[in-house]
């Protein structure tokens, strides 16, 4: 299994997308640092936040890299090869999976990393928010939760269809949605004196917990006027920190399963 996960990532990370992909990922740490310093408000926390969304931003590379790897996979045979070598469908399915694990971690880990680097580096690592310590491990646990999730959900579009153009539509317009009910809800029970964000949402949504506060870090002012307790929305309470971990997980386990089913019961062509 280490040898076929180390020869699709060599070519995974020799890929022609991932070189623009990169690319642009400096282009955008250039742009948004940019901005920020133009306009006096930048510092690493914000940073730290907005540029982990999954759902705009350069979350949403991931999926478009693991989707043209995965189908490339179809389309160029190595799929067909590596059955016809007598490795399983099941493991092939595992390591498509686990590549990809280590794909995005690598991307986002650098992006992320530069970003929160230079802007800490330049403004400090704490703003108007004032993260504490609490919440910063949690939200980390999120991250990993959620991009796992997101790693899971692309590979399961990927075999699945086995065309990029529909897979990536399906796979980013989920992921905007999903990462934007969040926001939307609080958006529209903002004046409400019984706000509280730890609601069922937490537990159906896997993007509740990073796309709530990756989207309402560029809004914190807007949140501020509309009434929404801003100082008590960055507070995690145990059922938070649960949810927001469990929920991605599950379901990153459940398209697993289910892509793995239909791959293994699949004829390859």
């Amino acid at each position: 299994m280490f040898n076929i996960i180390r020869a699709s990532l060599f070519k995974l990370f020799k890929d022609w997308t991932f070189r623009i992909t990169m690319i642009v990922g400096l282009g955008l740490v250039a742009l948004l640092i940019g901005i920020n310093v133009g306009i006096s408000n930048i510092h690493g926390e914000g940073m730290f936040l907005s540029g982990s969304s999954p759902s705009s931003n350069f979350g949403l590379t991931v999926p478009i890299n693991l989707v043209v790897f995965t189908v490339s996979e179809f389309t160029f045979g190595t799929i067909r090869n590596k059955i016809i070598a007598g490795h399983s469908k099941f493991k092939i399915y595992t390591c498509l999976f686990l590549t990809g694990l280590v794909f995005t971690f690598t991307l986002m880990i650098t992006f992320l990393g530069l970003l929160v680097g230079i802007s800490s580096a330049i403004g400090g690592f704490h703003g108007d928010m004032d993260l504490t310590g609490r919440f910063v491990g949690c939200y980390i646990a999120y991250f990993f939760a959620t991009y796992i999730f997101i790693t899971s959900l692309s590979v399961f579009f990927g075999t699945l269809m086995r065309n990029i153009g529909g897979s990536i539509s399906i796979a980013v317009v989920t992921l905007v949605v999903l990462g934007m009910i969040p926001l939307i809800i609080t958006l529209a029970t903002a004046k409400d004196s019984s706000f509280n964000p730890a609601t069922i949402q937490m537990w159906i949504n896997p993007l509740y917990m990073i796309g709530f506060y990756s989207n309402s870090a560029s809004l914190l002012g807007f949140l501020n006027k509309l009434g929404v307790p801003t100082a008590e929305i960055y507070y995690q309470t145990t059922q938070m920190i649960i949810a927001g971990i469990l929920t991605p997980i599950y379901w990153a386990g459940i398209f697993f399963a289910g892509g793995a089913f239909l791959f293994t019961h699949r004829d390859i062509k």
